[in-house]
């Protein structure tokens, strides 16, 4: 008879060693996965995702988009500096004036302005400094004797330099002193040799501002010019034009003679004391073929030299009184019009132009062309002395 005690328990014993054979299998894969709650463990929990509150009614929901590099950005911030750039500009070509009514002008302009302290200090400073005054009648014409004192006879102190006076027609007029200097240039061709002393015995009155378009359209009737605009230089203006001008301005007898200013007095006037190529930093003070955009600009947006003269760099060349000459042997040392020793046949430019090189711009630099040519950078400035008679 088979006895199956034995086999019984071998196969107890066979189903305990495939349990334990089980556990050490699944122990060794990782555990069981209830070791998170043993406060012993190491290893933390994951934290929860955090789960975002639903936006409140009329929140504008944030895009997840890709950011638009090509998207235009606000032109706030652009303007502004703009705005503070033109001022600053405006400013510079003021700030050395001796004219009350220029800061006047800034403050209008700019009442809550960069410089409007300044502004008021210069306006102060001038209205009430004890200087001679050119004093008008009715009619605006200037009462001889009137500078220094009400009696005629009596001495007149000179005034200052880069003094203003206004005449008739509105034009500003700054006065240049008598002195001396070195005409002429090494640097230049040899129509700018040999350099020479001229003395310019008598002081004077020039232009603050090559005459503009809306001052010849007042006194003739008509403009010329191919770049239109009340305060751009008028142009297309012939050595011939200027001299009708000039006689219908002496035709209103405001108290001054006007002319054209020799070639020796627009250079002396345009260095203003100084000695080099230009009277300044030409970049700041002239209009040039490379910084002009192709067009003449409003006078007086550049800085002007040390007597307040805008433009005597650029812009437009400016006509003089004399006949050119291919050198200056023989030239006059008192600043008067050189009209003989010559064929007479060329009249003088000075000051390059908008649409020339920044060399032409040079204080000693000469063109010369017919009395009667005319181009788009062709113009001029008056010189004036006080009528004695």
């Amino acid at each position: 008879m088979r006895s199956y005690g034995g086999s019984r328990a071998a196969f107890i014993a066979l189903l305990i060693l495939s349990l334990m054979l089980c556990a050490v299998f699944v122990l060794g894969q990782g555990g069981t996965g209830r070791e998170a709650t043993n406060t012993n463990s190491r290893t933390k929990p994951p934290a929860p995702k955090p789960t975002r509150s639903p936006p409140k009614a009329g929140t504008p929901r944030r895009s997840t988009a890709p950011a638009n590099n090509n998207r235009r950005q606000p032109t706030d911030k652009p303007k502004v500096d703009a705005a503070a750039a033109n001022e600053r500009t405006y400013w510079e070509t003021i700030r050395l004036s001796s004219d009350p009514e220029d800061f006047k002008a800034y403050l209008k302009k700019y009442p809550d302005g960069q410089f409007t302290g300044l502004a008021r200090d210069n306006l102060r400073r001038l209205e009430t400094a004890a200087k001679p005054r050119l004093k008008t009648d009715a009619a605006g014409r200037i009462i001889l004797g009137a500078i220094g004192g009400s009696n005629p006879g009596a001495a007149r102190p000179a005034p200052k330099p880069g003094s203003v006076v206004r005449n008739q027609l509105g034009m500003a007029l700054v006065y240049v002193p008598a002195g001396s200097f070195m005409m002429g240039s090494n640097n230049g061709g040899p129509d700018e040799e040999p350099v020479h002393e001229v003395t310019i015995k008598e002081g004077f009155y020039i232009g603050r501002y090559e005459v503009t378009q809306a001052e010849w359209q007042q006194l003739m009737g008509n403009n010329p010019s191919t770049f239109k605009g009340d305060s751009l230089p008028a142009e297309q203006v012939s050595w011939d034009d200027a001299q009708i001008f000039i006689n219908k301005l002496n035709e209103r007898g405001d108290g001054f003679k006007y002319r054209l200013p020799t070639e020796a007095e627009w250079e002396y006037a345009c260095r203003a004391g100084t000695t080099g190529d230009y009277a300044g930093e030409v970049n700041e003070m002239g209009w040039f073929s490379e910084n002009s955009g192709s067009k003449t600009h409003t006078v007086g947006t550049k800085r002007p030299n040390g007597w307040g003269l805008a433009d005597m760099h650029g812009n437009v060349w400016e006509w003089c009184a004399d006949y050119y000459h291919e050198t200056y042997n023989g030239a006059p040392t008192d600043g008067s019009t050189w009209l003989t020793g010559t064929e007479m046949k060329y009249r003088v430019l000075r000051g390059g132009s908008w649409d020339g090189h920044v060399s032409d711009l040079r204080s000693a630099g000469r063109l010369r062309r017919s009395p009667a040519g005319r181009a788009y950078d062709f113009g001029f400035r008056v010189a004036a002395v006080v009528r004695t008679q």
